[in-house]
């Protein structure tokens, strides 16, 4: 966990030194860094749980982004058939693609790859660990009509590959996806470089 905010600090401060006043090549058009957080549904022995990932990501072109990510289930309060309750934490990587359906709306495939650790507690107070792993392609459509984020609903396939010894039930299940994205160069320019915010008119005053 300590790694991974690390590498989220070291992200952020690549793209605010990129976009420098003297040095500033299609930053605004090309360089940019968002934040994602994201709730996972998914339903399993008719219990509901929420994996929740937070996301932050570098967009490489016009319609192609990369990223890496952090997700988490906690102890849920529902017990499965086994009398076991389960969490599992990972790091993960993903690509993604959109296209643009109108100037609020596009639409966006994700692939999404982690590598983690899982847990499973009996009511006898046992506990199982175990390899965590999973690929998931999602397709997400995203509202953008908001200043500094977005929001997004969709849905993937988790394939999950994981240690049966700890769960037995398979964890390879579609997802209902609920995405809030923080676009954290437009945040930064508008309050510390009034001149490359998109909000901003050329004969602002504070430009």
């Amino acid at each position: 966990m300590r790694t991974f905010f690390i590498s989220i600090l070291c992200l952020i401060n690549l793209c605010f030194f990129s976009q420098n006043k003297n040095d500033r090549i299609l930053s605004n058009e090309i360089l940019e860094i968002g934040v994602r957080l994201e709730l996972k549904n998914f339903y399993l022995e008719s219990n509901r749980f929420k994996i929740q990932e937070i996301k932050p990501y570098l967009k490489l072109s016009e319609n192609f982004k990369v990223g890496i990510g952090y997700c988490w289930l906690k102890n849920n309060n529902n017990y499965f058939e086994d009398s076991s309750l389960i969490s599992f934490s990972s790091s993960n990587f993903f690509v993604s693609k959109h296209w643009a359906l109108s100037k609020i709306f596009f639409a966006e495939t994700t692939l999404d790859f982690g590598l983690g650790k899982i847990k499973s507690i009996q009511k006898n107070n046992e506990t199982y660990k175990g390899i965590y792993s999973f690929l998931e392609p999602a397709l997400i459509l995203n509202y953008e009509g908001f200043n500094f984020f977005s929001l997004g609903l969709g849905s993937g396939i988790r394939i999950t590959r994981s240690d049966r010894s700890v769960l037995s039930n398979s964890l390879s299940l579609p997802t209902v996806i609920l995405r809030f994205s923080f676009k954290l160069s437009e945040i930064y320019n508008h309050f510390f470089i009034a001149s490359n915010s998109s909000l901003y008119l050329h004969y602002d005053r504070r430009v």
